[in-house]
């Protein structure tokens, strides 16, 4: 959000990552664990994913083999198709980093309908 030049305080880093690489970076990274590596379901999300702390920051990293998102309306359960084409490249403290497009970061988070996503699409977009 914050590369989109949202406001809200920073509570974790989100990213996903093609599932072929997966499992060698979470042995890569395995003394930074804090939650293992698996299959979840929680919070609007259904997926494999991992988080780390490094730092003092929450990181939280997600392989691309079928994340699924919770329809906040009628509570269905939708793929999210993970487009790296279509990423956009933006600095993050003083990075050049490909991030989600905003379009479909807002069409995820139109989805999930949860208190915070509907405070990042406000912060985003012409509509807040």
């Amino acid at each position: 959000m914050q590369a989109y030049g949202g406001t809200r305080p920073l509570n974790d880093i989100d990213l996903f990552v093609p599932a072929v690489h997966f499992a060698p970076l979470v042995d890569d990274l395995h003394h930074y664990i804090r939650k293992p590596a698996r299959r979840q379901r929680e919070a609007g999300w259904d997926l494999t994913y991992v988080q780390f702390v490094y730092d003092g920051i929450k990181i939280e990293i997600g392989s691309d083999d079928r994340p699924l998102i919770q329809n906040g309306a009628s509570g269905e359960w939708c793929a999210l198709e993970i487009d790296y084409a279509s990423a956009e490249q933006r600095n993050i403290a003083g990075l050049t980093i490909p991030v989600m497009a905003r379009g479909q970061l807002v069409a995820y988070k139109r989805i999930l309908q949860r208190n915070v996503d509907l405070i990042d699409i406000a912060d985003i977009t012409d509509i807040g």
